[in-house]
């Protein structure tokens, strides 16, 4: 099947408006994303992305793929409707071909491909050995194909303007941009396990290690409170407290995603693929001198250290499953990354990757994070999913995009940590603490509400709040 879409695109100055204020114009309430960057630095953080007019929607429904098209060119993908949800949108991803129109063809492959998130629970269909652990039937995942992309280029201040379609409705509701948004309506947050049973799987998993079953393995607490309000409102407060690279606002039928994470799952860029492992924290000093030398005890760390290489070791193996040989490699090991409120130890692993490999292959060997999960990673997630009493769901899942050009793999997508999800008047975020041999319970179940502080601070609005790394 080979299906061609011409896209056609319009440069226009963007020095009067924001990606803020035209989502709110040209998408509002209905379905549509927002991707931005706290990093302008020309690498990650160079490019703004709302998209909307979805022409695509691909849903997964008991483990198999679900067609929603709004375009009859797009109508002969229903073909592959009920397939397996990877394999069909495999397919999909192999018929469907952007050919962009004059200057377009310059820009980056972000401007052609699918957008959307895998849940935690999608781990079952990438990894045959856990299909019975976490079965396809209950996994969540979505992608589409946004007919109008807005792709802001913040280093010249400019955007474009891009359509798949001549016919899409595209409307600025300036009211909108100017109505002051209406605070919502949260209730009282409550957790999932409480204290005294997060405390006990603690002390079970550690059993667990001392017998040789795994390394690490990291435990979630479910937050979540009822919330009635638009959730667009969360994301404008979280964006200003908490500034990080992958920044996303994802409004769905049947959920929203809000999100601030600070860690890359994978990113491909023309072939060389890319994973980030970030292992090892310490809150910004208030001085030059105290972050210095905090920045300083934080690598000097011992338990530190030993959970980032362990990490590092972990990225290695799950980049060289697809790597050509001899070309895995660790850039700026154990390098000390800043962001508005916390430092991460974080480390490169780079390799270039073999042909006859796709983006889902990319993203598949590398899902989920080790810094999510543990080590082994398979043994760490069945241990998990014995002893956490509910579904991750979006927890610890990736968002971002796969482009869709033929002649190169592209990707990038982020873990869905620091994010919380509006589904059926709930809103609900998870955070996670890696258990060792030695780990203190009580000390572990702080680490998750630590973490979970600039959630609640993001639904309260009651100011800044110290950010921890979130798992």
């Amino acid at each position: 099947m080979n299906i061609k879409l011409q896209q056609t695109g319009q440069w226009l100055a963007a020095d009067i408006q924001t990606p803020i204020s035209l989502f709110l114009g040209l998408v509002g309430t209905s379905q549509g994303f927002l991707l931005e960057s706290a990093e302008v630095d020309g690498r990650r953080g160079r490019y703004s992305v709302i998209g909307f007019n979805l022409l695509l929607r691909l849903g997964c429904k008991n483990g198999k793929l679900e067609v929603a098209s709004r375009d009859s060119r797009l109508n002969p993908l229903k073909e592959y409707e009920g397939m397996d949800f990877i394999e069909g949108a495999r397919k999909v991803m192999e018929a469907i071909h952007i050919e962009p129109q004059g200057d377009m063809k310059e820009l980056p492959a972000i401007a052609r491909g699918l957008f959307g998130y895998f849940g935690y629970t999608t781990i079952g269909m990438f990894e045959k050995k856990l299909e019975e652990v976490l079965p396809p039937e209950n996994s969540d995942a979505c992608l589409m194909l946004p007919g109008t992309i807005v792709l802001f280029d913040h280093l010249y201040n400019k955007l474009c303007m891009l359509n798949l379609a001549d016919n899409l409705p595209i409307k600025m509701d300036r009211t909108a941009v100017e109505r002051k948004p209406e605070a919502p309506t949260i209730g009282e947050i409550t957790t999932i396990p409480d204290k005294t049973s997060y405390i006990r799987n603690v002390q079970k998993v550690k059993e667990q290690l001392r017998q040789g079953e795994a390394i690490q393995v990291v435990l979630s607490t479910r937050f979540q409170a009822s919330f009635e309000g638009d959730p667009f409102i969360l994301y404008r407060r979280l964006r200003q407290i908490n500034p990080s690279p992958y920044m996303f606002f994802m409004r769905l039928s049947h959920i929203t995603l809000i999100g601030s994470s600070p860690e890359t799952m994978v990113r491909c860029q023309d072939n060389i693929v890319e994973v980030c492992p970030i292992a090892g924290t310490r809150k910004r000093g208030k001085t030059d001198t105290e972050d210095a030398q905090l920045a300083e005890d934080l690598l000097a760390d011992p338990k530190e250290r030993a959970e980032h290489v362990m990490l590092v070791d972990l990225g290695r193996n799950d980049v060289g499953r697809l790597a050509k040989a001899g070309t895995v490699s660790v850039d700026k090991f154990m390098q000390v990354e800043r962001f508005s409120h916390v430092m991460h130890m974080t480390s490169y692993v780079k390799a270039e990757l073999e042909k006859g490999y796709d983006a889902l292959d990319v993203l598949g060997a590398t899902f989920p994070a080790g810094t999510v999960s543990g080590a082994p990673k398979i043994r760490a997630i069945e241990i998990i999913e014995e002893t956490e009493a509910i579904s991750r769901g979006a927890y610890a899942g990736t968002i971002g995009w796969l482009g869709l050009d033929k002649d190169s793999v592209n990707l990038d997508t982020g873990i869905l940590i620091r994010t919380m999800w509006v589904k059926d008047n709930t809103v609900q975020w998870q955070c996670g603490a890696g258990i060792v041999h030695d780990s203190v319970p009580e000390k572990e179940w702080e680490e998750c509400h630590n973490k979970a502080r600039v959630l609640k601070v993001t639904l309260n609005s009651t100011g800044q709040a110290d950010v921890f790394s979130g798992r």
